[in-house]
């Protein structure tokens, strides 16, 4: 009905717009009336050229070429006079009538055309509304790859959270026999990448039950309505289909808070979409046996209505793996894939920290490309840790052409950074030291905690500033100036050292308390500071550049003793450009540090060296 209105309001003010168009062009077109009496005064003055006749009405022209027109009282009289007088005389049928009346048929054949169409598209609307549904639907029929629980790794707890839905989507009766009630929905929410989209899946594989799969932007829409329409019948048919499974993904497009009472239209038709989402998830009912599941990666913005008990009533957090899960996704990824016989799945989960399910797919699959582009019938190791090296930090640039003065700034950067990682105590293992440049990096010193970590002690944070100034240090010692490659060290060593002293309560000036607030969710993003005092804010300001000074005087303290090293490793970081863990542990370890470090400047000698067989500087003496 909404569409024949609109049509027909459409139809109808093209209309006006024309006849009102037609209208003016008449007034502008149409010629000057005289009276009959002005009309005998210019025959009897011999005036007139032509004239012509169309009933009773006639149009004059004068000699000069100005035209007029006038009626006449009596068309057969005046005629005769004309002829008299040698006057042209043009005789016209007058068809105003017949136009009008063409006219007026088109306008009926147009009319009854827009009402066809308008009640075609309806019906033609209709049924894609009613296709809408049936198109999200997947049957376990065996048409569609069915996933289960054993294609979900790394997420155990979430699992077994959600293996009662699955019981109960597969007996309900033994739930309701008890007086049990089934949740009626269930939020996914963590940060992207985490398989919130896959688990869903695999709940309605095992189940084996019907699976509709939506998107929230599926519901929004130019025309208001249309979004809650939908909503309606997703539900009609899915009560048809019980059990089943109504999945929405990314629920926050369709779901986000009314709170700020905005009255523009497309705030309108979202709001409209959630109302009618949330009278169905309260209209059926315990019997319908039908589990809602929403993934969103912003359950902050969702309307505390959507959120309450009765409608989402557990909410499951899924958060990126730790060693272990990141061992059985790569382990399920892999499985497909041709491995070297000496992969070691765990020392791959463990140069991974933080990586979600879909970035250890990614490096899986970016591991085989490589191992494909070199014609390799096996993926390595080493393919694997190119693999990271190019989703952390991009591509190698291999075109970028480095200065030999900018290149020894860089190696002693990077050496810099390693030497202070190798002299705390608190500071986590060396796991690679390069100075080719990736991505926007022009080098890079990586390091590898030993286990997950869950929190962090003031020592340890400390001493992650310590080695970030490490690098500048460095600069200061050798070249006596400071450069732009800091830029990086001190925007991270700032953050850290701001966190510490306002949201962390690790100052005993500001105490426990928390001077900045998150803002973002799972997203990340920005944080505010609170209102606080001028005094207070100079306190922060103080406390924060107090903390950066420090630790950059104790990584100057730590370079100048370890100067003699600092020039070695950056020596041997321009000849390989590369050092992984185990060679750097090499150099560390030798007896020439031991000698260096007591200030003799004597040759080193390999074959004393309890490690010459691999020892580098025995390499690059041999070179």
């Amino acid at each position: 009905m909404a569409i024949l209105i609109r049509n027909l309001f459409v139809f109808f003010l093209f209309t006006v717009i024309l006849g009102g168009s037609y209208g003016l062009w008449i007034l502008e077109h149409q010629l000057r009336t005289v009276s009959y009496s002005e009309f005998r005064y210019c025959l009897a003055n011999h005036d007139l050229k032509s004239t012509t006749f169309t009933g009773n009405k006639v149009i004059a022209t004068h000699k000069s070429g100005d035209s007029y027109e006038t009626t006449v009282p009596n068309a057969e009289k005046l005629i005769s006079e004309l002829q008299d007088k040698n006057i042209q005389i043009i005789f016209k049928k007058d068809r105003s009538e017949q136009i009008f009346q063409a006219i007026a048929i088109i306008y009926v054949i147009l009319l009854l055309l827009t009402v066809i169409i308008s009640l075609s598209r309806k019906k033609k609307t209709e049924e894609e509304e009613n296709k809408f549904a049936s198109d999200k639907l997947i049957l376990p029929d065996g048409s569609h790859k069915q996933v289960t629980f054993d294609d979900v790794a790394g997420i155990p707890e979430a699992l077994e959270e959600l293996q009662e839905v699955v019981n109960f989507l597969k007996d309900p009766e033994q739930y309701s026999q008890i007086g049990a009630v089934s949740p009626k929905g269930v939020l996914l929410q963590g940060p992207p990448g985490t398989g919130k989209t896959l688990l869903a899946r695999a709940i309605a594989g095992e189940a084996k039950v019907p699976f509709y799969s939506f998107s929230g932007s599926d519901f929004v829409e130019m025309f208001v309505g249309v979004g809650a329409s939908r909503v309606r019948d997703i539900f009609k048919e899915a009560k048809s289909n019980a059990p089943c499974i109504i999945f929405i993904d990314e629920i926050d497009a369709v779901g986000g808070s009314r709170a700020g009472g905005s009255t523009a239209s497309g705030q309108d038709e979202r709001s409209q979409t959630l109302n009618a989402l949330l009278v169905e998830m309260d209209g059926f009912s315990s019997t319908d046996t039908i589990i809602v599941l929403a993934a969103t990666n912003r359950p902050d913005i969702l309307d505390p209505a959507l959120r309450r008990p009765g409608r989402f009533d557990r909410q499951v957090n899924i958060l990126p793996p730790d060693i272990k899960g990141r061992k059985r996704i790569l382990k399920v990824h892999s499985a497909k894939v041709a491995l070297a016989p000496e992969i070691n799945l765990d020392k791959i989960a463990h140069m991974v920290p933080g990586f979600t399910g879909a970035e250890l797919a990614n490096l899986v699959n970016e591991a085989a490309l490589m191992a494909a582009r070199e014609q390799k019938k096996v993926v390595s190791h080493q393919h694997f840790e190119q693999a990271r090296d190019r989703i952390l930090m991009g591509v190698e640039r291999k075109g970028r052409i480095m200065s030999d003065a900018d290149r020894e700034i860089l190696a002693y950067h990077e050496a810099g950074h390693a030497i202070v990682a190798k002299t705390l105590p608190d500071a986590d293992p060396i796991h690679k030291i390069t100075i080719i440049p990736r991505g926007q990096a022009l080098g890079q010193t990586q390091q590898l905690s030993i286990n997950d970590r869950s929190s962090y002690n003031f020592n340890y944070l400390r001493s992650r500033i310590v080695i970030l100034m490490g690098g500048r240090a460095a600069e200061e010692i050798a070249f006596g100036q400071r450069t732009t490659g800091a830029q990086g060290d001190i925007v991270q060593a700032t953050e850290i050292a701001t966190n510490m002293i306002c949201k962390w309560g690790m100052s005993d000036v500001i105490g426990p308390q928390a001077m900045v607030i998150d803002n973002a969710g799972f997203l990340g993003g920005s944080s505010h500071r609170v209102e606080m005092s001028d005094r207070t804010s100079e306190a922060i300001d103080k406390e924060i550049k107090n903390l950066l000074a420090s630790c950059h005087d104790e990584a100057v303290v730590i370079i100048k003793e370890q100067y003699y090293l600092l020039k070695q490793l950056a020596a041997i970081l321009l000849e390989v450009e590369t050092l992984d863990d185990e060679e750097f542990n090499i150099i560390m370890s030798c007896q020439f540090k031991e000698k260096i470090a007591a200030g003799i400047k004597e040759t080193h000698e390999c074959e004393t060296c309890p490690a010459a067989d691999r020892c580098i500087h025995s390499k690059l003496k041999k070179d």
